[in-house]
Formats: structure tokens, sequence, C-alpha cells
């Protein structure tokens, strides 16, 4: 019988097993997301990690967020949404915890693809429910803001940014996020100034950014700011 009897080291053990084994399950499938964060400065390397995790998890509403997202970094808003469809659907079907979890991910992607799609309002709508749910998701706060300032509501576009924290983990989204007010408040010099800070940093993380859409509002910005020193 002294073998079944407890002490504070089979306890701790077993508490710890159970704890290694939770967290293994839950974050062996963003296993790919994790070693993209490596090239931050590369996003073909990025998009590549994120490719190999719809290869391995195709089964896994993860492989629909990991999907989606590199289908918007590549611009392909059409094929992103589609995959964000086919995650939630699969969320909805099979309601687990980690499918409840990973619905809030999935709707950010969405947000991001409203956005770089034009679809402001219905980006703000979204965005704006995951930042509640979630207030550690400054992405989803940087949609909030730029969806503000793309409305012409440069007051609530500044209020929201006061919410980003200034660190720099930040720095491209906030940058690219005072680019969209400065833009909206007619000064295109200053919105022209701060994307091209943005080009020489690891911004993919930031929106899922995708090159083009840089350089689209680069070419933007450049034409108005001249029309208007004219």
């Amino acid at each position: 019988m002294g073998l079944l009897d407890f002490n504070a080291v089979s306890v701790l053990s077993g508490v710890a097993a159970v704890l290694l084994v939770a967290f293994l399950r839950l974050h062996w499938p963003f296993r790919f997301q994790y070693m993209g964060l490596l090239w931050k400065k590369n996003p073909d390397r990025l998009m590549r990690w994120l490719e190999k995790s719809y290869q391995k998890n195709r089964s896994r509403t993860v492989a629909m967020l990991d999907k989606s997202t590199c289908e918007i970094m590549a611009g392909n808003y059409e094929g992103a949404e589609k995959f964000i469809v086919e995650g939630l659907t699969a969320c909805k079907e099979t309601p687990t915890l980690f499918n409840q979890a990973m619905v809030h991910y999935l709707f950010y992607n969405l947000a991001t693809v409203y956005f770089y799609s034009g679809k402001y309002e219905e980006a703000l709508d979204v965005a704006f429910r995951v930042f509640e749910r979630d207030r550690r998701l400054m992405g989803a706060l940087g949609v909030v803001i730029c969806a503000h300032a793309r409305l012409g509501d440069v007051q609530g576009a500044i209020e929201a940014l006061r919410i980003l924290p200034e660190k720099r983990g930040q720095k491209e989204l906030r940058l690219f996020c005072q680019a969209e007010i400065s833009a909206a408040k007619g000064d295109y010099q200053q919105a022209v100034w701060q994307i091209k800070q943005i080009f020489a940093l690891p911004y993919s993380r930031t929106m899922h950014l995708h090159r083009g859409q840089l350089e689209k509002r680069l070419e933007e910005w450049t034409k108005q700011a001249s029309s208007h020193a004219g």
C-alpha cells in the first residue's frame, strides 16, 4: 500500500506532467509560427513557414489561420477570405476550447482582409469586436485606427492611437497608423516620410502587411503631396 501513498514530490510531478502535456497540445500546432518569428525581416521565409504549417496541419483550424495569414501577406485577399471562412466553419462545427480561441484570430485576419480590400466599415466593426475581447492584440487596434482614418474620422483614429503602447515592438505598427492619420489630415508629405521609414523595418507582422500595400500608399500619397505643393 505504501506505493499508493501520495507525497509532495509525486503530486508535483503529476501536476508538472499534466501542465507539460497541456502546453504541448496547445502550442505544438503553432510551432511553425514560432519558427517564423526568427525571420521577422524576411517575409518570404516567414510565408514559407506558414505554408509549411498549412501542409502539416491540414485537418486543424490552425492550418486555416496560417494559410489565410500567408495569403494576406501575399496580397491575395480573396484567397485569404476563403480560408478564413473555412476555418470559422470548422470552429463552429467543432466548438472545442482550442477552436473557440482560434475564432478570435480568424476574425482578426478577416478584419485585415476587409481593410486592405477597402471595406473600412466592416473592418472597423470586426476589429473593434476582436480588440474588445483581447486588448493584447495590437494588430486589431491597428485596424481600428487605420479604418477610422480611412473613413475620415481623424479624431477617432487619434484617440485609438493613444491606446497603442509606445514600445519598440510596436514601432512599425505605430508608423503605419500615423501615416494613415497624416494622409487623412491631408499632410501627405508627412505620410510619405512615415511610410518610407517602414520599408527598413520588419513590418510583415504589422497587420500582415504586404509590400505592395506600402508601395501603393507611397505612390498615392507622393502624387497627392506633389499636387498640393503645386
